[in-house]
């Protein structure tokens, strides 16, 4: 729709022309006269002599102008101005009244209005202000359109910058694989096994999010580890577990700094806490362990006993699954463990990484 910009000297008729008002007063006689004065101006008029009526004919047309009366019965304007302000706000509204006290135009601003003009009507201060209301209401949406395309930019460059992390941190967990050929595809197996998990468990779509991030970024603190440790075939010194254990605290301080990974911090963090409070870093356990650190436990512990490593050969699912009901209850939550050995057989594991939904 087109807006006015100026009016020439002789006010053309054709200013208005897509300009639709809707005049709403009880005095029937008032309303003829005002409609015919704006029909001459060239705009284009409906009546209505309340507000309920005001209502229905906004639900049923656009309306450029709403030009109310104060007081009327069935609904007055104050009324009528909250409505509309709230179900119309692409409807400028002014306000007539007899009842020219500054309390009422307060009144009528604050609920909504654009202006207000006095009865008897001077059509030229009306067309005046229908003019600056027009005026208005396009500014107001050129803003509008700017706050839009403000955040669509906005947020088309925090994707941009949420895709070179992700990429970024993909090069570290290939980085990480490469330094430990036995870790190889762990974290797409462990992120398939969580998922699968988190949706029998009817997860929300974004806590599915956070534990697919989270698993698939769970080891990265291991680039920290000296490789000689990754891949020592026989049993760690005390120095060395720590060196290891550490790697969850690492992950989380790579990732700290980072917005975009901020969420799914403690998830990473507590993945190697147990059920019975005696896993690292924090001993905490049952609940306080948040979910998606208990159903990445499981899974990476499944995964972990069923890949050949340095210090020992992969074992059967048979056995892995065996082990993993033997710890129900002191390692895993229960829950998660009785989920897991349901749909460890349904899932595929050689999916591409970044295929997960």
């Amino acid at each position: 729709m087109e807006y006015i910009k100026e009016l020439d000297s002789e006010r053309a008729r054709s200013w208005g022309r897509d300009v639709r008002l809707l005049v709403v007063d009880d005095e029937e006689f008032l309303r003829a006269v005002i409609g015919e004065r704006l029909k001459i101006e060239g705009f284009s008029v409906d009546e209505a002599q309340n507000g309920k009526e005001a209502l229905a004919r906004l639900s049923e047309k656009d309306y450029s102008i709403l030009l109310t009366d104060i007081r009327m019965p069935e609904m007055d304007g104050i009324s009528l101005l909250r409505e509309v302000a709230s179900r119309f706000p692409d409807t400028a509204r002014i306000v007539m009244t007899a009842h020219g006290q500054l309390e009422t135009a307060v009144t009528a601003l604050k609920n909504g209005a654009f202006d207000y003009i006095l009865k008897p009507v001077n059509f030229d201060v009306l067309f005046l202000t229908i003019r600056n209301a027009l005026r208005k209401l396009e500014m107001e949406r050129q803003l509008q359109d700017y706050r839009m395309n403000l955040e669509i930019k906005v947020k088309e460059q925090t994707d941009l910058i949420n895709s070179m992390y992700i990429r970024s941190i993909q090069s570290l967990i290939n980085a990480l694989e490469a330094k430990d050929s036995y870790t190889r595809g762990h974290s797409q197996r462990v992120t398939r096994f969580s998922m699968a998990i988190g949706r029998e468990l009817a997860l929300s779509p974004a806590r599915l999010e956070v534990l697919q991030r989270a698993a698939i970024l769970h080891d990265l603190g291991k680039i920290g580890v000296r490789e000689s440790v990754l891949n020592k075939p026989g049993k760690l010194t005390y120095e060395e577990f720590g060196e290891v254990a550490r790697h969850p605290e690492v992950a989380t301080q790579i990732l700290s700094p980072i917005p975009f990974f901020q969420n799914v911090l403690p998830a990473i963090l507590h993945h190697h806490e147990r059920f019975d409070g005696r896993g690292y870093p924090g001993r905490i356990g049952g609940t306080d362990i948040p979910l998606e650190s208990r159903i990445m436990s499981v899974a990476d512990t499944y995964d972990a006993m069923t890949t050949t490593r340095a210090y020992r050969p992969a074992l059967s699912d048979e056995e892995a699954a065996a082990e993993i009901r033997r710890c129900s209850g002191t390692q895993f939550d229960p829950e998660v463990v009785s989920v897991f050995l349901s749909v460890k057989d349904t899932v595929n594991i050689d999916e591409d990484l970044f295929a997960v939904e």
